[in-house]
């Protein structure tokens, strides 16, 4: 099926900072050295479209834009597509035969694409169906311009927080012995829902006992035992841009271990965050709090990054790990910090904040409580 509907709208019904968007992309085209950029990350169409469907093509060249989808999103695009000058929408089932065949991208010879989000094997079935354009890989072609945040994008990210802050604090009257991990999750993700959440940005991790040493814990059938300590790990999505929170829960009293494995990491955490600095090469912000933690007696258990940065996905770059090099904290982005500690088959203990870097440093947007929660 291949079916067109172009237009060509010069509206003003959409947010200014998407013009710039467009323009940092536009620039981009020279250093390329192409005639038009394929946008086919979902979060990134969403980021420059507001499309949040799941399939779609967005093209950007030097003065026209194409947004291609199939005909199961026909009438969603009406309600969501941004109104941008010189956009031609087309409905299509095969969008690169298409694109082709309707010599759409008149003038084009190279196309860049998402290299970092393209399988190899999908880059060149497309490669050969479009020859003789050329189909140029590009690494980190739009995520570098969607790791700042704007003032829009940050007030979604403040909103999706205060909700997942207000699903906590409401869990932490719901749990109790003999609830199992299943449970627990599933309230998490109804209670996230009936506050305003798209859904749920990432998987809910709900583990309990021994299970909270599984750093990505899957919830289980297990019930809640008392004297045990609880991990939930769940996020909120509000217009696209999804955030998450780690709380670690007692389930009875702390011990003494317990509480100095907590009041480690959150000194940890507060050490690298006096540290940060936009143009900061993310794996020494790492190595500053992996290095507190080790002073402490537990480097060990420290198993995995830093943080990461969170907008249009949960888990987005910077990624801020040991063990990753070429990572760099850009200005105004937000990152999730989640430094945790995981002591085989006894327990685990993680605690996740959520931080706005800025040229002065930054700023907490939503803490981890000073102590653990005791139900």
């Amino acid at each position: 099926m291949a079916k067109k509907t172009t237009t060509q709208q010069v509206h003003s019904n959409y947010p200014k900072i998407v013009d710039r968007r467009l323009e940092q992309l536009r620039f981009s085209l020279d250093e390329q050295k192409s005639e038009a950029i394929a946008v086919s990350f979902m979060p990134n169409i969403r980021y420059l479209t507001n499309f949040s469907g799941s399939n779609a093509l967005f093209f950007i060249l030097k003065d026209e834009l194409h947004f291609v989808t199939d005909d199961t999103y026909e009438e969603q695009i009406k309600d969501e597509i941004y109104s941008l000058p010189n956009l031609h929408i087309h409905i299509t089932r095969d969008p690169w035969i298409y694109l082709v065949e309707k010599n759409v991208l008149k003038g084009v010879q190279g196309i860049s694409f998402e290299a970092d989000s393209m399988p190899y094997s999908e880059a060149v079935e497309i490669r050969n169906k479009i020859r003789p354009l050329k189909f140029k890989p590009a690494d980190n072609l739009v995520s570098r311009f969607t790791q700042p945040k704007d003032p829009e994008e940050l007030e979604f990210i403040k909103k999706s927080l205060t909700i997942a802050d207000e699903v906590y604090n409401y869990m932490l009257g719901f749990i109790k012995v003999g609830m199992s991990e299943i449970e627990l999750a599933t309230e998490i993700s109804h209670q996230c829902r009936l506050k305003g959440s798209e859904g749920d940005p990432q998987d809910i991790i709900v583990v309990s006992g021994p299970r909270c040493s599984q750093v990505n814990g899957n919830p289980s059938h297990k019930k809640i035992k008392k004297q045990e300590l609880v991990i939930l790990d769940f996020g909120v999505k509000i217009n696209g841009y999804g955030t998450a929170i780690s709380r670690t829960v007692a389930m009875g009293r702390v011990t003494k271990e317990q509480k100095a494995i907590y009041d480690s990491l959150l000194k940890a955490r507060n050490i690298a965050l006096k540290e940060v600095r936009p143009g900061m090469v993310a794996k020494n912000l790492d190595s500053i709090c992996r290095e507190s933690i080790r002073k402490d007696g537990f480097g060990e258990y420290f198993k995995h990054g830093f943080g990461h940065g969170i907008g249009l996905r949960a888990v987005e770059n910077p990624i801020i790990s040991y063990e990753i090099l070429d990572q760099m904290i850009p200005d105004e982005c937000v990152i999730g910090v989640e430094p945790g500690i995981y002591l085989g088959d006894k327990f685990g203990i993680r605690a996740e904040d959520v931080f706005l870097v800025t040229k002065n440093g930054g700023d907490m947007l939503l803490a981890a409580p000073e102590q653990i929660a005791v139900i």
